[in-house]
């Protein structure tokens, strides 16, 4: 703490390589309270790796201006292959299977940087990290032995949630419905469970060759909520592991979206007596399953989007900041501009608290005898805290970021259009914002039901 201030290296533009804004730099916006110096350093190392191998294609993941959806799914696939080879898919997997072992910290971080590039990517790097935190939180060292060699090895593999049905979008997410309104249900037959029923809107989903190419094996399969008794409740719905082949699954072609055009191949799945062993009940004790639902699914679901939403926002204010120092107004950068420079100023603060936040926020799910579990109220309304936070700060960056570059950001070329079709759907899956905000006020004073419940 008595060392003395190095003035010169202060005023540096640049002294790291990091785009040329120390701020932005990994040893200045990752806190030394939440993580450490060797995780900072994984994360200098994979912003390399995501310049140098991701950040180039940025427009071939959406196939292009003209969407020729062959060189996006070649895209997806090789750059998906880059970073199972690099490491990021095993990252969160324990050393003893395989895999690096990392903290959860670390798969923020990798959240964050690599959203940088593509959210979508991001979020497709993330559904293999649910599942595993998932299995680990259900104790099923079990099944983890079991795809270990898959989540580990040489190969790439996809995976998949399903969470959502045609009821109502955030119906799962709503504690006070306590899982009523779910119609997917898992019967128990002998030393299997038989599924049936709709779900909508879970990606990567759809027929098991999408999924395979020179760079993609193939798709692991789906983790699936399912209730077990027709009046929901707390102790009957679980998450039920669905092999990516299992007879009786069908799939609707994938939605045509605004953004996430392939990265996340998003269908309906119906599932007509799909039967899996007993074994692929992930949660085995009872009302085991909700809380992995709310705490892990939810939850944990949202404070990942924080993250990916972060790094998306750290990506448009790149951006901006370059065509600014570019853009030049009776001689001088634009950005150098007492109207320009406050907004940029407030473009970086809501990124850097979002920042904070989410870290922090990690920081306490390492310690739950401290804080408290996951799929505690409390703890879930920090989660939404964090995702909303996150989701209002993205809002205002893509938008403020438009308004500085004009028709230059409303440009394909500029990248910033793709960022502000991206954002959204993060703000609005898991229950969106609205939902965000009824699960802060009900941690903060307690639960309430719809108007009419008893």
């Amino acid at each position: 703490m008595n060392q003395p201030l190095d003035i010169d290296r202060m005023h540096q533009p640049d002294a790291t390589g990091f785009g040329g804004y120390r701020l932005l730099e990994p040893r200045q916006k990752y806190n030394l309270a939440f993580c450490t110096e060797e995780e900072i350093e994984i994360a200098e190392h994979f912003r390399g790796f995501v310049e140098r191998e991701l950040m180039p294609y940025r427009h071939d993941l959406e196939g292009g201006w003209h969407r020729d959806a062959k060189l996006a799914k070649d895209t997806i696939h090789r750059l998906y292959a880059k970073l199972v080879d690099f490491g990021v898919t095993k990252a969160i997997l324990p050393t003893k299977f395989g895999g690096l072992g990392y903290r959860p910290i670390v798969r923020q971080m990798i959240n964050e940087e690599l959203s940088r590039a593509d959210i979508g990517l991001a979020t497709k790097v993330g559904k293999l990290h649910w599942a595993i935190s998932v299995m680990l939180a259900a104790g099923r060292e079990d099944l983890i032995e079991e795809f270990a060699p898959r989540i580990a090895g040489d190969e790439a593999w996809t995976a998949c949630f399903a969470i959502t049905e045609p009821a109502g979008g955030a119906n799962v997410e709503d504690p006070a419905l306590e899982y009523r309104t779910m119609n997917v249900m898992a019967r128990e037959d002998g030393d299997h469970y038989v599924i049936n029923g709709h779900k909508l809107w879970p990606g990567p989903s759809g027929k098991p060759e999408n999924f395979q190419s020179q760079w993609l094996k193939g798709h692991l399969g789906y983790w699936v909520c399912a209730i077990t008794d027709r009046a929901g409740g707390d102790d009957n719905v679980g998450i039920f592991y669905v092999p990516a082949d299992a007879e009786g699954l069908d799939f609707s072609q994938p939605y045509q979206k605004m953004g996430f055009s392939y990265t996340e191949s998003n269908t309906d799945i119906w599932f007509r007596d799909v039967r899996i062993p007993k074994r692929y009940r992930i949660d085995t004790q009872r009302g085991q399953g909700s809380k992995l639902i709310k705490g892990y699914v939810i939850g944990l679901g949202r404070l990942a989007g924080a993250a990916r939403l972060t790094g998306l926002s750290e990506a448009v204010l790149e951006i901006v900041m370059n065509w600014t120092q570019n853009r030049l107004i009776a001689g001088k950068p634009m950005r150098e501009r007492s109207l320009f420079a406050a907004t940029i100023g407030e473009m970086y603060r809501a990124i850097d608290i979002s920042r904070q936040y989410y870290m922090s926020l990690t920081a306490q799910v390492m310690r739950p005898e401290v804080y408290g579990y996951p799929w505690e109220a409390h703890m879930k309304a920090k989660f939404s805290a964090a995702r909303s936070f996150a989701g209002d700060a993205a809002e205002l960056v893509t938008n403020k970021g438009m308004q500085l570059m004009g028709s230059a950001g409303y440009a394909y070329e500029s990248h910033l259009e793709k960022y502000m079709r991206d954002y959204k759907i993060v703000q609005l899956w898991l229950g969106g914002a609205e939902r965000d905000r009824l699960d802060i006020a009900q941690g903060l004073y307690g639960p309430f039901k719809w108007a009419g419940d008893a």
